[in-house]
């Protein structure tokens, strides 16, 4: 499952980049850029919390932190297809980020208070193919939707419709657009 969601990881980013797909080999190539290694500890450390291995989760945390100034919570269960072109300054206290998101710099997505406890309906549930702008706050239990874009340096404390585009300070709706239906 590991190497799967990796995998899922490096193949968006290669698409971004507009490269053709990498081959299953590829992401010990990428495994130190700078856009990959922080998907890694926070991928190494989910599957340590998940598995009750001790220490390794605070680790690559950690790690993650001097190195990338992100701070991801291995409670936060992170689909598919993540992405951080510029992790800088970012805190990912959400409960749940679906498939390929796009989160950039300096944004914030946790608690409307203190919640040491990480309690689910305190936090942020982030949907499929949501982009959120640099420098951005999404807080409390709120759900953002699928295809939603949050603008730069937006503040979102209500649910975000899917497809919608927020910005402002609170965050106001500027767009909707329909979504294709998902072929499964």
């Amino acid at each position: 499952m590991l190497g799967e969601l990796l995998y899922s990881d490096l193949a968006r980013q290669y698409e971004l980049e507009g490269r053709p797909q990498p081959g299953r080999f590829a992401m010990f190539g990428r495994l130190l850029h700078r856009r990959f290694l922080p998907i890694v500890f926070c991928r190494l450390g989910r599957a340590a919390w998940l598995r009750r291995i001790p220490l390794v989760p605070g680790f690559c945390a950690y790690m993650n932190l001097a190195l990338f100034g992100i701070e991801v919570a291995a409670r936060c269960e992170i689909g598919p297809g993540i992405f951080f072109p510029h992790p800088s300054g970012t805190v990912v206290g959400a409960w749940r980020i679906g498939r390929n998101v796009s989160i950039f710099q300096g944004v914030t997505l946790g608690a409307q208070k203190l919640d040491m406890g990480f309690d689910p309906s305190l936090r942020p549930e982030i949907g499929d193919d949501v982009t959120i702008g640099a420098g951005a706050k999404v807080l409390g239990g709120i759900l953002i939707g699928d295809g939603a874009v949050i603008g730069a340096n937006s503040v979102v404390t209500h649910p975000v419709e899917k497809g919608s585009t927020v910005v402002g300070i609170p965050a106001m709706v500027v767009a909707r657009r329909a979504l294709a239906a998902r072929s499964m």
